[in-house]
């Protein structure tokens, strides 16, 4: 036999590793010596396929995502100066900034109408915050000039609506949609069996007018006399609404000559200077109830829902004022207590002994209209927050 070092080709040592391999035909490859050496001659095809062979130029993977830094890096143009850049980049972040701001504050409004949510609290606690403030550093003052305060209570006196507000537009469409859905109801198919026998009369809507004319009795009217004539000195009047009592008087202590719009009130017996006197045990709510009882007479019955009063309010005393009204007093502390009428009515021959000269029985936006005509903005807030 032929020596096996001689002229034989010999197969290809498959032990050795396919990394082994690759390398190799790469290498061949490269220098164009594929088919002058044994090793192309013994290879099979498969061995040539593409996953066996490489390139020598490395190849990554997909380029991972840019940090916002470097992002806003690669978009600055390379010809700018280094305090340009950075001017830019921090204009960015201005810009970035500002779109929050805008998302957080558009998430605060959850209406078509993109009214802010909570402006009315807000409102209101930023002027209470005021007034709290304002009242404690009366207190200071007061302690400071070793002054006691004189307790007034006023009674606020309303009427209940009688009859329904007037309904809404969208209430009114509300309403509308469920008389639609029980006058017509679900519509199923025919094959179901679901649908009863249809009836003319099952399908009628009547109007308003048409259900006041089916009543045994003829309905009172909404809009009465005294809101055609501007009466407003009756409860028969604004039936829809509150109606809150209101009198004409000097007796506050004020310094002009004319009287004015307030509510009904009067001195609580519970001073430092009437302890002795059988009088000093009287009550807020009874000082309340005397207060509208001295004013407009005993006619008027009352309801007290409660003991505690609803609001106080401070008043300095101004120092032109006559000195046996203010007394040894700093101001006057009052106690705004809401009661609620019951029957009964003015007592007209009784306002000249409590010293009132008139009398009405007003709505919240009168009320406000003449409050603020007299003292000024800032008293007619409180009482708009009052009632």
């Amino acid at each position: 036999p032929t020596p096996p070092h001689k002229n034989v080709t010999r197969p290809i040592n498959m032990s050795f590793s396919i990394h082994q391999a690759r390398r190799s035909l790469c290498t061949a490859i490269n220098s164009k010596l594929l088919l002058q050496t044994p090793l192309a001659n013994n290879i099979t095809t498969a061995a040539l396929a593409p996953s066996l062979l490489f390139s020598t130029t490395r190849t990554f993977s997909a380029a991972k995502p840019k940090t916002a830094k470097k992002a806003a890096a690669a978009d600055t143009p390379p010809t700018l100066s280094y305090q340009a850049r950075k001017d830019l980049a921090k204009q960015k972040r201005r810009d970035a900034y500002a779109r929050k701001q805008a998302r957080l504050d558009s998430l605060k409004t959850r209406r078509d109408d993109k009214t802010d949510r909570g402006i009315l609290k807000r409102t209101f606690m930023e002027w209470y915050s005021k007034e709290i403030e304002y009242h404690a550093i009366l207190e200071r003052k007061a302690r400071q000039e070793g002054k006691p305060w004189k307790i007034r209570v006023a009674a606020l006196v309303e009427r209940l609506p009688v009859v329904t507000p007037d309904m809404e537009e969208w209430e009114r469409e509300f309403v509308d949609l469920q008389e639609y859905l029980m006058t017509f109801g679900k519509v199923y198919p025919p094959e179901t069996g679901l649908m009863p026998e249809e009836k003319e009369e099952d399908h009628v809507v009547m109007s308003d007018e048409e259900m006041l004319a089916l009543l045994p009795f003829t309905p009172a009217p909404r809009e009465t006399e005294a809101d055609a004539t501007g009466d407003v000195k009756t409860r028969d009047r604004r039936l829809k609404t509150f109606l809150y009592l209101a009198i004409r008087t000097k007796n506050e202590g004020i310094l002009s000559d004319s009287p004015r719009w307030t509510l009904p009130s009067a001195i609580a017996n519970i001073q430092a200077d009437q302890k002795d006197s059988d009088d000093a045990f009287e009550t807020l709510l009874q000082t309340a109830q005397r207060a509208v009882s001295t004013s407009i007479g005993s006619d008027l019955t009352l309801w007290c829902p409660s003991n505690a009063p609803v609001a106080i309010n401070y008043r300095v005393y101004n120092k032109n004022l006559p000195e046996e009204f203010r007394g040894k007093y700093y101001g006057e502390k009052i106690f705004f207590y809401r009661v609620q009428w019951d029957s009964g009515d003015v007592d007209e021959g009784s306002l000249a002994k409590g010293g009132v000269e008139d009398y009405a029985w007003l709505t919240k936006e009168e009320m406000l209209e003449r409050v603020e005509g007299e003292r000024g903005v800032h008293q007619a807030k409180f009482f708009k927050y009052l009632l």
